[in-house]
């Protein structure tokens, strides 16, 4: 059963068309994963679907009456958190909230938990989140896909999350190059779908190619014969009476073939022609470092921060070496953005933080709502000589920022465009040691698959917090945990951390499970002792009669989840 389709919608703004005629279907209680890269026009589709903008033609027809929708944003400086009805605090407790948190003081997580709850407590139809996994810590991320699983909604959901979306979705919308390709199943069989669909059109189109190039050679051929012909038909007084005539019709012939096999293949092109596969889209980072200045970067001597009565951590130990890569991983709320103030002297604390000299340090925070919105990226970027505008633009192409760009407002870029022009300063300087605070927000798939490539050969020390897995577990030779009040340093992966988590959970539930068996297993005997010394007739028979079969079902139960 649809719940709506999109007949062909196209948005253009002066010259420069965003999409075109894209047609989909919206199947009831579908996840339909929205990707594309950044600029493809993905915020601007979901504006269209949920109706607070209309397209430059086409339409959303819905079946029967518009549902009702709710349109969560991709950023929003100042978001309206005002409702406190009983809906909203039912689930704010379930994103464990903690009550009175304000919003202009949470943390990157807090607030989009603070805004995914007030969007979810709202019982639409269709539900569009743009962009709902920023800044997520993987419990609330795990919360998320639990609340999109086991809702009756609809669901279109903007991200760059591959696990993400592999968790949730059952088909999808793919906005590239103007248009729009549908695609059932998630992330993994899109990408598996496309590449095979592109390997196959690839070899089409080469196949084509060799055909053109045949045909090209015979036309060329055919041609030579004709100027020949054409030639020989103009020579005066050589050879017998009628030559001429013999070589003009000859001349003649040939054209006619040579028109001929080209409207040939020209209707065959425009019939059964195969387009050439498009590029996908990809960038370049060029992020430099690395300059050895000792072996010790930062070094933390019995560090502790609160916030009133509220403490992050305290009595912390450890330093982080020259060349490290140090994933920084714990719960949003737990102080990951404030140990980065810290090292950068931005944040007053308890005890002692040793800074390496001579080294220049890149940060990148959470936010791109920073940047001078009217300003354009020529004038952001001021250059002062033709040769290095030059190399600014080649950069600034690299990463995927085209000359349509350099006059645009800022204000006019999507949140991953703005992101590059942020990352821009790290190309514009030899950076020794990276701070990344959540750095694939906003980033499309491509960028961040590139950037995880880039940051695989930065020569410097790394120290980054994010909670895209993908990204943690190929860039971490190491972790910070934050946890219990503290953060210690581990000589391990991500994954074998996680790991490790995972056997002491086991571990920690076996004990509990083995025991909570033992205690009803001894309350089954002597229920069944009691039993033992009644007859069926007894007042007291038929009630811890009850009680020994309830028994018996919790702990076959108990066995059952054990075996599992």
């Amino acid at each position: 059963m649809l719940l709506g389709r999109l007949e062909e919608l196209s948005v253009v703004y002066g010259d420069a068309t965003i999409f075109e005629k894209a047609s989909a279907d919206i199947p009831e209680g579908a996840v339909i994963a929205l990707v594309g890269p950044n600029g493809a026009g993905k915020s601007t589709l979901m504006e269209r679907i949920a109706g607070s903008r209309e397209p430059s033609s086409g339409r959303v027809r819905w079946q029967g009456k518009r549902p009702s929708v709710t349109y969560f944003r991709q950023e929003e400086a100042s978001p309206d958190l005002s409702a406190e009805t009983g809906e909203v605090l039912a689930e704010r407790k379930k994103w464990r909230l903690s009550e009175g948190v304000a919003y202009n003081t949470a943390s990157g997580g807090e607030r989009m938990k603070l805004r995914l709850s007030a969007a979810l407590a709202e019982p639409s139809r269709l539900v569009l989140l743009d962009e709902p996994t920023n800044h997520l810590d993987r419990e609330a991320l795990e919360r998320l896909v639990g609340r999109i699983r086991n809702s009756r909604s609809t669901f279109i959901v903007v991200s760059h999350d591959r696990h993400f979306i592999d968790q949730i979705a059952d088909r999808v919308w793919e906005l590239d190059h103007g248009t729009l390709t549908e695609y059932e199943g998630n992330y993994t069989d899109y990408r598996n779908k496309k590449e095979a669909a592109r390997s196959v059109q690839q070899k089409q189109y080469e196949q084509q190619q060799k055909k053109v190039a045949r045909v090209e050679e015979q036309l060329a051929q055919l041609s030579d014969w004709s100027d020949k012909a054409h030639r020989e038909s103009t020579k005066k007084g050589e050879g017998r009476m009628g030559a001429k005539e013999y070589f003009r019709m000859k001349a003649k012939k040939k054209d006619i073939q040579i028109r001929s096999k080209r409207k040939r293949l020209e209707a065959e092109l425009e019939k059964d022609g195969v387009d050439k596969p498009e590029e996908e889209a990809s960038v370049a980072f060029d992020v430099r470092g690395g300059r050895r200045k000792g072996m010790r970067v930062f070094e933390l001597r019995d560090v502790s921060k609160s916030y009133g009565s509220r403490t992050l951590f305290r009595n912390v130990r450890f330093a982080v070496l020259s060349g490290e890569r140090l994933a920084l991983l714990g719960p949003n709320g737990s102080g990951k953005t404030t140990l980065f103030r810290m090292l950068l002297g931005e944040e007053p604390h308890e005890g002692d933080i040793w800074r390496t000299e001579g080294m220049t340090i890149g940060v990148l925070s959470q936010s791109v709502l920073d940047l001078p919105l009217e300003t354009t990226m020529e004038a952001y970027f001021s250059a002062t000589t033709f040769e290095q505008q030059g190399k600014l633009r080649t950069d600034l192409a690299n990463l995927g920022l085209t000359a349509e760009h350099w006059t645009l407002p800022l204000a006019s870029l999507s949140m991953g465009e703005r992101f590059k022009v942020k990352l821009m300063q790290f190309i514009l300087e030899n950076t020794d040691i990276l701070l990344l605070d959540e750095p694939t927000n906003h980033l499309d798939l491509p960028s961040r698959e590139e950037l995880e490539r880039t940051l695989g050969t930065f020569p410097g020390t790394l120290l980054f917090a994010s909670h895209d897995r993908y990204f943690t577990g190929k860039l971490a030779d190491g972790i910070l945990v934050f946890r219990e009040g503290t953060i210690r340093k581990r000589p391990m992966t991500p994954v074998e951390w996680e790991e490790k988590r995972s056997g002491e959970g086991k571990d920690r539930d076996g004990r509990a499970m083995e025991e909570e068996r033992l205690r009803l297993e001894t309350e089954r005997q002597a229920v069944l002792g009691k039993l033992s010394l009644l007859s069926p007739g007894d007042p007291d028979y038929s009630e811890l009669d009850r009680r020994f079969l309830q028994l018996t079902r919790e702990i076959r139960q108990l066995e059952g989840r054990w075996n599992h």
